[in-house]
């Protein structure tokens, strides 16, 4: 059965005249017959008394025409949201940043844009998470901390990149715990909130011990690939942990503080990565937003 017979019947019960029926639906006298005959087959009895001028419709077209018409309106309603949807999605931006990011800069990212002028999708998890997948292809922009001193991410080097801000990353401590003997002696080391060895701010502890100048001497306390997570801990006074600035929010400033010092910092920026190659004209109005061109 074709959506159209419906719709041919329709016209018809409408316009009560074949001729007029057929014109509008923009066909031929005969075709039109045909699909009405075609559709009579389909439902199994006669819709339309024959020969009578006007069209007069047979109790069973009485009948079969409110159902007609309710299924030609849901039909084109489902046809309708089905394609506005998926317009919806192919003009989203597809966005992926790590959850620190997320919470900390995603406002700061539609800020620049304006309300209402673009539609996203949002893929957080992990950076290595993140990474990988907008490397995949499942985004059109990826947000993620860089360390000037390190090698970009793999994969990431060949990707336009754009700086968006300064960061720093730093160890911080409870105010109410005090600083545990940081950086600690082998006989009294500091409790460590750490990141687990996948996570790109593991590396970036490493580094930091690297570059020091001065030994430190720590016992793992806690141990967690998420920053929001660890942050609790260390509010919670649990011991000593590295945190991006922009992930302590005026909230929990009040309840952390750095420790140690420059020596034990290292700069971050939060940079945005696009594929080299054009990836549309909404993705290009919002890389010019966030290079603050508007």
């Amino acid at each position: 059965m074709d959506i159209r017979w419906l719709e041919d019947f329709v016209a018809l019960a409408a316009l009560r005249n074949f001729t007029r029926a057929a014109e509008f639906r923009n066909l031929s006298q005969a075709a039109f017959s045909r699909r009405i005959q075609s559709l009579e087959h389909w439902v199994g009895t006669g819709l339309v008394v024959k020969g009578s001028q006007p069209v007069r419709l047979t109790e069973a077209g009485v009948q079969f025409l409110e159902e007609a018409r309710t299924s030609v309106d849901r039909l084109l309603e489902a046809r309708a949201a089905i394609r506005s949807g998926q317009f919806e999605v192919m003009s989203q931006i597809r966005l992926a940043m790590p959850n620190v990011l997320a919470r900390s800069d995603f406002r700061q990212v539609l800020g620049r844009i304006g309300r209402g002028k673009q539609s996203f999708s949002v893929l957080v998890g992990t950076t290595a998470e993140v990474t990988a997948r907008y490397l995949a292809g499942d985004a059109d922009i990826l947000l993620v901390h860089t360390c000037p001193a390190l090698p970009l991410p793999e994969g990431l080097a060949a990707q336009d990149r754009l700086v968006l801000r300064a960061d720093r990353f730093l160890p911080y401590t409870a105010r109410a715990a005090g600083d545990f003997g940081f950086p600690g002696t082998p006989k009294a080391p500091f409790p460590l909130i750490a990141y687990a060895r996948r996570a790109y701010f593991a590396e970036l502890f490493e580094h930091v011990l690297s570059r020091a100048g001065q030994p430190a001497a720590y016992r793992m306390a806690v141990q967690c690939d998420m920053s929001d997570v660890l942050k609790e801990v260390i509010v919670a006074g649990h011991g000593v942990g590295w945190l991006p600035e922009s992930a302590v929010d005026p909230a929990s400033a009040a309840l952390i503080a750095p420790v140690g010092g420059p020596a034990w910092e290292v700069p971050l920026e939060i940079c945005a990565f696009r594929p080299p190659r054009g990836t549309g004209p909404q993705v290009d109005a919002l890389w010019r937003a966030l290079q603050g061109g508007g």
